[in-house]
């Protein structure tokens, strides 16, 4: 109210100063002009000149002042315009209670939203009651008791609302509001102090929000997320279970499988016998990989650290599978640096993902070569390792790539059909990656080749 008011008070100040010069002006003139004259004193000169001047005053005075009561009568309608326009703000906020007091706690505004929302009538509360009366009794004790505690000063009444406000803190906190009915409803509350222009507070100000549907989604949320990192625990428990019954047995049929081998058999037998050796790995090995995938997704995977050497590793994952390279007629390139610093990390996961990288290379390419780089960065205190796999196989088109890493996913139907696999070793591989810091990108296009590549940062052992 102050802060509109101002501008009014400054113009009427204005307006006054500008009409009392203005009428004293033909006065002034009057004396100026006639003091030096010496006219005879009451002679008609001197009374026509100063009636004429006299007339001219006051016709100028009433100008001035019919446009002093015109502008006062704007700024009267546009004080008028915009307490309107508060007023409709106010009470189109409907989702929202706006309740103002004085500074003793009376209730001096009410809007629609407050109606709304505790199924009373603004002229029921106006001037009748305090906001403690929405309130529940044992809520304001014990924020009284909590504030008298901090404070230092015994707080009680309507200042358990306004002790922070007045002190030019920020309140906004969760009670319990209790409407017309009886129903009991948790809100969000805003508390300000309302101040005028010399900074003395003469209300308050408070904003609620009902949170009742926001607090019940959250709860259901926050049961949905127990009940998922339930079923993730359960879900682990049972792959490592059945991968464990399952594993034992194909143990035993992968060592018969290689005792058989060792004996006198035919071309056609030797040929049946080393299908059912690769299946079987396969098969341990797709085992493998549901289980870490599952350790993943439940947080249960763990990360060694032990000191390696970067070339080594590179080497013993080269070697593994030049062999089959080179039976594929592919010319299998190896480039390393010179040297490299010991690293403290986890072979074991390292070799995992470089091995599927490789393995993929292999399985996706039916001529040309896969080459396989080692670039190792001193970035003191530690290494940046990065490794890069690039075969010259059947690439991929955007598409491919955008679901490249998702588990189960391979490029369509027909790559499945025609290469086999689970689609697990990707996703895999990625999420062993993420865990140890590292990033894993690739740069494909369809019929060009892909080029797949690991950066891992890692101490010096």
């Amino acid at each position: 109210m102050s802060t509109s008011s101002k501008p009014v008070r400054a113009a009427s100040r204005l307006d006054g100063l500008w009409t009392l010069g203005l009428l004293a002006t033909p006065l002034l003139l009057s004396w100026a002009l006639l003091r030096p004259l010496a006219l005879p004193p009451g002679g008609p000169s001197l009374r026509v000149l100063l009636t004429l001047l006299t007339i001219w005053g006051m016709a100028l005075g009433l100008h001035l002042l019919r446009q002093r009561l015109e502008r006062q009568a704007s700024l009267a309608a546009d004080q008028d315009a915009q307490q309107r326009l508060l007023k409709a703000v106010m009470d189109a906020a409907t989702e929202v209670a706006l309740i103002a007091t004085d500074a003793q706690g009376t209730i001096q505004l009410f809007n629609t939203g407050a109606e709304r929302m505790l199924g009373l009538k603004a002229r029921d509360v106006i001037h009748r009651l305090s906001p403690a009366a929405f309130h529940l009794p044992e809520e304001i004790e014990q924020r009284g008791q909590e504030l008298s505690a901090s404070l230092g000063l015994e707080i009680t009444g309507f200042e358990v609302f306004t002790a922070l406000p007045s002190r030019g803190l920020s309140e906004v906190r969760t009670w319990t509001y209790q409407d017309a009915k009886g129903r009991r409803f948790p809100v969000s509350l805003a508390i300000s102090a309302l101040r005028d222009r010399h900074g003395r507070i003469f209300g308050y100000l408070g904003v609620a929000q009902n949170i009742q549907v926001q607090q019940a989604r959250e709860t259901r949320l926050e049961a949905r997320a127990q009940e998922a990192q339930e079923t993730a625990r359960l879900t682990s428990v049972f792959l490592a279970t059945m991968s464990h019954e399952i594993r034992t047995p194909m143990n035993a049929i992968m060592a018969m499988v290689r005792y058989l081998l060792t004996t006198n058999l035919d071309v056609e037998q030797r040929e049946i016998t080393e299908i059912g050796r690769k299946a079987a790995g396969n098969l341990l090995d797709m085992l493998d990989r549901v289980l870490d995938l599952s350790k993943l997704e439940a947080g249960a995977m763990t990360l060694e650290s032990s000191p390696f050497s970067p070339l080594s590793l590179t080497r013993d994952c080269a070697e593994l599978w030049r062999a089959d390279a080179t039976a594929k007629g592919l010319a299998f390139l190896v480039a390393l640096p010179t040297e490299a610093p010991v690293a403290l990390g986890d072979p074991l996961r390292l070799k995992q993902v470089l091995n599927n990288l490789l393995g993929n290379a292999l399985k996706f390419t039916t001529q040309g070569s896969i080459t396989f780089r080692l670039q190792v960065i001193d970035e003191a205190p530690g290494l940046l390792l990065r490794w890069a796999v690039v075969d010259s196989g059947i690439g991929m088109t955007p598409a491919t790539l955008h679901r490249l890493f998702r588990p189960f996913t391979q490029a369509d139907v027909g790559i499945t059909r025609q290469f086999g696999g689970t689609g697990l070793g990707l996703a895999l591989s990625q999420d062993l990656v993420h865990l140890m810091g590292g990033t894993l990108s690739v740069d494909s296009l369809a019929g060009e080749g892909s080029t797949f590549t690991m950066e891992v940062r890692l101490p010096r052992a």
